[in-house]
């Protein structure tokens, strides 16, 4: 056990001293330096003594009163788990009891025993209105053998407490509750171990990944943390029941942060802020102070931002802008910091806080700005990292920034370039739309298809052509591109020439004014899939073969449509499976 403080006291007898403590609390001496100092315990409750003779209490010696009085105004307080026990070992003792034992309605039964120093020692105990032991046993029951829902198996006892709370017993309620979620985290699987990887759906069954028993664990913690803040909510709820309310709350919101979350951190986080008093948002502050700085406690950067969002929230009220600013950097809360730096006008200062980001983050950041109304610091921020890095997210955000603010020159500009980067349909469309605004899209189309044929872009320029409506230069392309290339615009499978996907596209661009040369690719592509004698090719065969038909209906040719698909069907008269889908096609 890790002590923080301890109390010690300046005694003026100092052997009769270790004896009271042990026959009137039962107290035993676990160090001891000769007749100056010795360290008592009890339990985890460690007490240090002091002999008024001792050099480190020289300088305190004049102001020490004589013996009998010096303990006078000062109550030390020890917690036992039985209270009655000592209660018993003092009487027999024959100590000065001072107060007799006694409950009190701040949930302790204590009494009051005097130290032969003037000392009032209060052993106290923390009251329940129910038995730990009992529930404890009964939850565990719960998750042993085969059970078909364990919530179900649970809700009695949640049903207990939520009795409880409606009497206005909510210490007990809240013990009950601690102890059905405690356990659930324990002893389910609500928290998935994700170092363990699984490649199919099988493998997660076999490994017992899947507890269906487990099925509504997670709802039913939420039900308690929504009664555990109920019972915050309610003024009826003492100091004591406040106190563990807060205490079990706040274990559930670190447990959750620090397994992974499941979406309950963020829930009790709301209840913390919205149902507490300044008192008690201070003291849950100071625990996550107390977090961040336990250097034993290592903590995951979005973590530390999860604590210093929650911490944020907890002191708005009270922090002055550095202290702000501080827990903002001390937690990674970047754009809370932008936020305040912006609010306070300290635009320099934010301008360095956002050259440290990375570029993925740069982007909000930059968007903060603007809402700040700092639009040239933002677009100053991205030019700089955009063009430097040529971050194509940096610059399309760059780009609509000046499209908004109708500034097309500068918004082509950056589309020139991220075009000759990475030449695509949408980009050319988009530059010949902004060159249009600023009166140059006649001198740069002609540059762009340069550049296009100069790196062999074909597939792009077939594309502009059919979007420009230059049909016969799109077939020129696919008839002279498909001789050269024949893994992207089209392969000899067997007997059969098929054209590629840009191809088909070419074709049905074609069919309105150049219906022949789409009845061309059609039927080369018809051909090549009935030579791959798949039934999923011959379906796909027969849609074309529809548009065929309708094309040589659409040009008076209906005989020779005839004639064709007459042949067609002789020289594949040994494929029944075409045979079938072409009598499905009506064909």
């Amino acid at each position: 056990m890790t002590r923080t403080s301890y109390v010690e006291i300046c005694v003026s007898n100092f052997e009769q001293s270790i004896k009271w403590f042990e026959d009137v609390l039962g107290f035993r001496v676990v160090a001891r330096e000769e007749d100056e100092y010795a360290e008592l315990r009890r339990e985890e409750t460690f007490i240090q003594l002091a002999s008024d003779h001792a050099p480190y209490w020289e300088s305190e010696r004049p102001r020490l009163l004589p013996p009998g009085q010096r303990g006078s105004g000062v109550e030390i307080v020890l917690l036992v788990d039985d209270v009655d026990a000592v209660y018993r070992q003092a009487q027999q003792a024959q100590a000065e009891i001072a107060r007799p034992l006694a409950e009190y309605p701040w949930h302790m039964r204590q009494f009051w025993v005097r130290h032969p120093d003037g000392y009032l020692i209060r052993p106290a105990q923390r009251l329940l209105s129910v038995k730990p032991d009992v529930y404890l046993r009964q939850i565990s029951a719960a998750f042993r053998g085969e059970k078909p829902k364990i919530a179900q198996e649970l809700l009695p006892i949640k049903n207990t407490a939520d009795g409880l709370a409606q009497q206005g017993d909510y210490l007990g309620a809240a013990s009950i509750y601690e102890m059905l979620v405690t356990e659930i985290f324990d002893r389910s699987h609500l928290y998935s171990d994700e170092e363990e990887e699984y490649d199919d759906y099988d493998e997660y069954y076999e490994e017992e990944r899947y507890h269906p028993e487990e099925e509504g664990l997670g709802d039913f913690v939420k039900g308690c943390i929504d009664a555990l803040g109920n019972g915050l909510a309610n003024e009826q709820a003492d100091r004591v029941a406040r106190e563990k309310i807060i205490q079990v709350l706040f274990e559930i919101y670190e447990h959750d942060i620090d397994s992974g979350s499941v979406g309950l951190a963020e829930k009790v986080a709301h209840l913390l802020v919205s149902n507490t008093t300044p008192l008690e948002r201070q003291t849950i502050a100071d625990w996550i102070h107390d977090l961040l700085v336990d250097d034993t406690e290592e903590i995951s950067v979005a973590n530390r931002q999860t604590y210093g969002g929650f911490l944020l929230e907890l002191e708005k009220d009270t922090l002055d802008d550095e202290t702000y600013l501080q827990i903002c950097r001390e937690t990674n809360r970047t754009y809370d910091l932008m936020h305040r730096l912006l609010a306070l006008k300290r635009v320099d200062e934010a301008i360095q806080e956002a050259e440290q980001v990375s570029d993925s983050e740069l982007l909000n950041i930059a968007n903060i700005f603007i809402e700040h109304a700092q639009d040239k610091a933002a677009e100053r921020l991205v030019q700089e990292r955009a063009w430097k890095a040529q971050n194509r997210q940096l610059l399309e955000w760059l780009k609509k920034y000046y499209q908004t603010r109708e500034n097309y020159a500068a918004a082509l500009r950056i589309a020139e370039e991220m075009f000759r980067t990475y030449p695509h349909r949408a980009g050319y469309q988009e530059i010949s739309q902004l060159a249009q605004q600023v009166g140059r899209w006649e001198t740069l189309r002609p540059e762009l298809l340069d550049f296009l044929n100069k790196t062999q872009n074909t597939s792009l320029l077939i594309y502009i052509a059919i979007d420009e409506g230059e049909i016969d230069k799109a077939l020129e392309l696919v008839k002279s591109e498909s001789k050269q290339d024949r893994s992207v615009y089209g392969s000899w499978y067997g007997s059969g020439y098929r054209y590629g996907s840009i191809a088909l596209d070419v074709a049905r661009a074609a069919e309105e004014t150049r219906p022949r040369a789409a009845l061309e690719i059609y039927q080369q592509h018809v051909e090549w899939l009935i030579a791959l004698k798949e039934r999923k090719h011959y379906q796909a065969a027969c849609t074309y073969l529809v548009k065929m038909r309708a094309l040589y209906e659409k040009l008076g040719e209906s005989e020779v449509w005839r004639s064709y698909i007459a042949a067609l069907r002789e020289r594949n008269r040994h494929l029944p499976a075409l045979r079938d889908e072409m009598a499905k096609a009506k064909l």
